[in-house]
């Protein structure tokens, strides 16, 4: 069981039911506290996941980018691993990745303990894992500033996106023999990002491809109504907005951030890429509670 020990409430209630829960069914629990430091908390997961048939993860898209990033570089030889898999109840800031499946607390709780399994994709930027979306550009800006601190809850990401949005001049991108100027290029597995907006509409989790979305570097008016529209998903209507499917993207520019489910991972040149169906995603059974 993987949780960040700063989680707050809904964190402490999920990890008090599978506690009791686990005693009924008479399972014992290893509980892993996540230190903050990604490289040292990667090197104990490691470890740990090698012993263990499923990953339970407490927590938001941070939480569960560290658990894939274990359990895929623990079996790169063949990225799934029939016997392991990943159960989520979502307590994070943006919970973006679980929001696109629309379950409930109780379905993503009994989840943990059912059968049922789906595969899913997980996305890559060179040997780091990402869940749920990467990207360049004014996404990478917005989590450099935030520096990791979300003191305003899911709003920090509002705050210090407004903050950025009419001074960001944009970074230049080639990605696949194409330089343009863009505020931002996304690179989704999931539909969500920034908790609650929906940049990739038309992102699948089980296609086997990434959406490529790319806004340029347009005007503040611009930006303000692309921004505005992508709250409901409408953005890709705009003439200006481009949107295409792959399953790997390079991009060969040199020393850009790349940021993936909200920390900073890589800079650039880079490969982004889709492992299709790599991992095993524990979900609620049919007639499981809604």
């Amino acid at each position: 069981m993987v949780y960040n020990p700063q989680g707050g409430k809904k964190m402490l209630a999920h990890k008090e039911w599978l506690e009791k829960n686990a005693l009924e069914r008479q399972i014992k629990l290893q509980w892993y506290a996540t230190c903050g430091c990604f490289e040292r908390d990667l090197a104990q997961l490691k470890c740990l996941i090698k012993q263990q048939n499923q990953v339970t993860v407490l927590g938001g898209d941070g939480t569960l980018n560290l658990a894939i990033n274990a359990l895929l570089c623990v079996n790169e030889s063949a990225l799934v691993d029939t016997n392991k898999s990943v159960a989520l109840l979502p307590c994070g800031t943006g919970n973006d990745f679980a929001r696109q499946f629309g379950y409930s607390i109780r379905q993503w709780r009994a989840a943990v303990f059912a059968d049922s399994t789906c595969n899913v994709d997980v996305g890559q930027v060179d040997r780091r894992y990402f869940i749920n979306m990467a990207g360049v550009g004014f996404s990478a800006e917005v989590v450099s500033a935030m520096a990791g601190k979300k003191r305003f809850g899911a709003l920090s990401y509002t705050f210090a996106g407004i903050a950025k949005l009419f001074f960001y001049k944009g970074v230049t991108v080639n990605v696949d023999g194409i330089e343009q100027r863009v505020l931002m290029s996304l690179f989704a597995n999931g539909r969500h990002f920034a908790a609650g907006l929906t940049p990739a509409p038309l992102a699948e989790v089980g296609d086997g491809q990434l959406q490529m979305v790319t806004i340029p570097n347009i005007a503040w008016h611009k930006r303000l109504l692309s921004f505005a529209l992508m709250l409901f998903g409408l953005h890709t209507k705009l003439s200006w907005v481009k949107v295409q499917s792959g399953s790997n993207f390079k991009i060969t520019s040199s020393n850009i951030c790349v940021e993936a489910d909200g920390d900073l991972i890589a800079t650039t040149p880079a490969l982004v890429k889709c492992n299709a169906a790599s991992l095993r995603l524990k979900v609620p059974s049919l007639d499981g509670p809604v």
